[in-house]
């Protein structure tokens, strides 16, 4: 190996955030690296932008393809990518300047390895936004069931928090499912996991995780949909390797997706009727 990494950037409208985003790449103490921009149809000057980079320096390659969402154009940069290692990196967030250096070390007896991070608000990158942080760490001996089980409730791995072997996915043809609309990332990185013999956590902060305004709107019906059928396509997935263990573990997690925020019936008539209560008295007490 000579330690190439591919890092893949898929962009969307998101010119305001890209050039950061591309500095932090090139500071990288860690060289040998190419960086793919994949232009999801993007409107606005992410193309120039990212042009103009390409002009400043050849490992910056630039792909154009028609809006297709995040999935599609991950899965664009995975077919370009030469490298032996592999980073993925949104537009808008960044990753600190030793990350490539520090997680190849990792990955000299590992196949993933996993960085802290630290989200930060948008314009303040010294303003933590500590209610976004869940651990991105599980068990480096019961990674493959912990990754099922405690994913988003208890823990959640940003993309760039991970650089892992490029031969995992071509050996195993994983890629990112198209047609979720939502945790798409959950069931790509609980088959990588499944597929490695072995990960490792690294507790230094090396992935800036970027909290935009218009982030902290969350339709939670579509996310909960898609987090069932997220659960579904990896049920169909260990079913068909005749993991009963793991298999055991996606119907427990889809029993606690199914009852999360749930409150049981009772308690539900109990908070009505108090409810109804209340507003009598305070009927009666103003007549």
């Amino acid at each position: 190996m000579n330690n190439k990494i591919s890092v893949i950037i898929p962009c969307y409208n998101q010119a305001l955030f890209l050039e950061e985003t591309l500095q932090s790449v090139l500071k990288q103490t860690h060289k040998n690296w190419e960086c793919i921009i994949i232009d999801d149809g993007s409107t606005d000057g992410s193309k120039e932008i990212a042009l103009k980079w390409c002009d400043f320096d050849e490992r910056f390659l630039y792909f154009f393809k028609l809006n297709g969402g995040l999935s599609s154009a991950r899965n664009a940069g995975l077919k370009f990518a030469v490298g032996d290692f592999i980073q993925f990196l949104d537009g808008d967030d960044l990753i600190v300047t030793t990350k490539f250096e520090e997680q190849l070390i990792d990955l000299q007896d590992a196949q993933v390895s996993i960085s802290n991070y630290f989200s930060f608000v948008d314009g303040n990158i010294e303003l933590s936004a500590q209610q976004r942080y869940l651990s991105p760490f599980v068990s480096e001996t019961n990674f493959r069931k912990e990754i099922i089980l405690d994913w988003e409730y208890r823990m959640s791995i940003p993309c760039h928090s991970v650089l892992f072997q490029k031969k995992l996915v071509v050996d195993s043809e994983i890629v990112f499912n198209e047609t979720l609309p939502n945790h798409e990332d959950w069931v790509f990185w609980v088959q990588l996991f499944y597929v490695s013999k072995k990960i490792k956590n690294n507790t230094n902060v090396l992935a800036l995780y970027r909290i935009r305004n218009d982030s902290m709107t969350v339709n939670y019906a579509l996310m909960r949909y898609g987090f069932n059928k997220a659960a579904k396509i990896l049920l169909h997935y260990f079913k068909e390797k005749k993991e009963k263990d793991l298999v055991n573990a996606v119907r427990i997690k889809q029993n606690e997706i199914k009852n999360k925020n749930k409150k049981p019936f009772f308690k539900k008539i109990k908070a009505q009727i108090i409810g109804k209560l209340i507003h009598f008295y305070k009927y009666v007490k103003s007549n």
